[in-house]
């Protein structure tokens, strides 16, 4: 990655906070919050993935700050998530910020989990807290830290809530401290065989290791290939008898594991208020995502939203109001009696301000064909502000 000239050898100094999590969750407003306006942005090597990065001090301590791109797992599927694992393997950090959105915990939580069972110093950073509150949800946050084993933060970072206990998490961060999660008495089995085979010196516990390699993730393999040299062959062996052995997707069954850890960890944390009645949007963008009612929702957009709003009302009542009244009336007379005030040039006044001029036929008409649509666009919901939550988990990544 290209860095700016006379900064590495204090870059290398610096302890690192690696901000992680699926996309939308907020990561950029903690970046910018914790780095200001002064930030590098690069592409990672052999890649056209981006990576930013950018400086924070947080009491006396200066470090470095890496915004990774968007992933739902370490087991990666896109470029981008390759990325972003190659760093947090490869980078020393100081702390790993895992960012989550509040509303769908359960669903970002077993990545939480493998950041964890990896042996990186993790906090965990439940965000979006505001809008999981307006939904009624309720997290019981110290119950959640002391059963996941790693500091956690509830925050709404874009309304600049939970930013300072996250700087005193950081600050203050006790590495010693180790979580483990268990699995199935075979799935455990598996694991631990693996482990035996792995003396070689890892960047991350050899227990993630050994789940990639029973995921046949071809990175990993190559890692593993290079570290353990002769000694790989023995260890993919072993791999294939489990995979026979087994007679599933491993995967799956990986997946399917976290996922009862989480229900665990969750048990007692997350709670929902009934009695509350849900936001309009809530329940509209509920409505939209299913078939039988979303499909009607949309032609109805269209409709109303396009035809009668955009080509009825926008193109045909606002459009001869604007021309009629507030040019013709007001604007049209006003821009003449200035041409004819300070452009003392016949030819001047015609190009600007004439029957043909640039005023009438480009500024004017302009004004007039954008007014209907430029209406819709400032009316709809703002799509950053107002994001729905996730509805989907992709390809079973967690």
């Amino acid at each position: 990655m290209s860095r700016v000239s006379g900064t590495e050898q204090s870059e290398k100094n610096e302890p690192n906070i690696i901000l992680v999590g699926s996309p939308n969750v907020g990561k950029s407003v903690l970046f910018n919050a914790l780095t200001g306006a002064y930030t590098t942005v690069s592409n990672y090597p052999g890649t056209s993935v981006e990576v930013s990065r950018g400086h924070s001090t947080i009491g006396t301590q200066r470090y470095q700050v890496l915004d990774t791109p968007g992933m739902y797992s370490l087991m990666p599927i896109t470029e981008e998530e390759r990325v972003a694992r190659n760093i947090l393997f490869s980078e020393a950090a100081h702390v790993v910020v895992h960012v989550i959105d509040a509303r769908n915990i359960d669903r970002m939580l077993p990545m939480t989990i493998q950041l964890v069972e990896s042996g990186l110093p993790v906090v965990l950073a439940v965000n979006i807290m505001d809008e999981a509150e307006r939904i009624g949800m309720a997290i019981d946050i110290p119950l959640l830290q002391e059963k996941i084993g790693v500091p956690v933060v509830e925050a709404a970072f874009a309304r600049k809530r939970g930013f300072d206990d996250l700087q005193k998490a950081i600050s203050e961060y006790d590495s010693s401290h180790k979580a483990t999660f268990g699995y199935a008495s075979d799935l455990e089995h598996d694991i631990h065989r693996l482990v035996e085979l792995l003396p070689g010196e890892y960047p991350v516990h050899k227990r993630t290791l050994a789940i990639l390699l029973m995921q046949k993730d071809e990175d990993i393999q190559k890692l593993v290939s290079d570290v353990e040299g002769e000694r790989y062959p023995e260890i993919e062996k072993m791999v294939s008898s489990i995979v026979f052995e087994r007679r599933a997707d491993l995967h799956l069954r990986i997946s399917l594991e976290r996922k009862h850890v989480c229900r665990g960890l969750l048990d007692g944390v997350v709670t929902q208020h009934t009695g509350l009645r849900t936001p309009f949007s809530e329940r509209l963008s509920t409505l939209s995502m299913k078939p039988l009612t979303g499909v009607p929702l949309l032609l109805i957009a269209l409709y109303f939203g396009l035809y009668e709003f955009v080509g009825g009302f926008g193109a045909g009542t606002l459009v001869d109001f604007l021309e009629g009244t507030v040019f013709e009336g007001y604007l049209n007379p006003w821009a003449e009696t200035l041409g004819h005030d300070y452009l003392q040039w016949e030819w001047l006044r015609e190009l600007i301000v004439g029957e043909y001029g640039i005023f009438v036929q480009e500024v004017l008409d302009d004004l007039r064909n954008v007014g209907a649509d430029r209406l819709v666009v400032e009316c709809r919901p703002d799509s950053t502000l107002a994001r729905r939550p996730q509805s989907f988990e992709p390809g079973g990544l967690i």
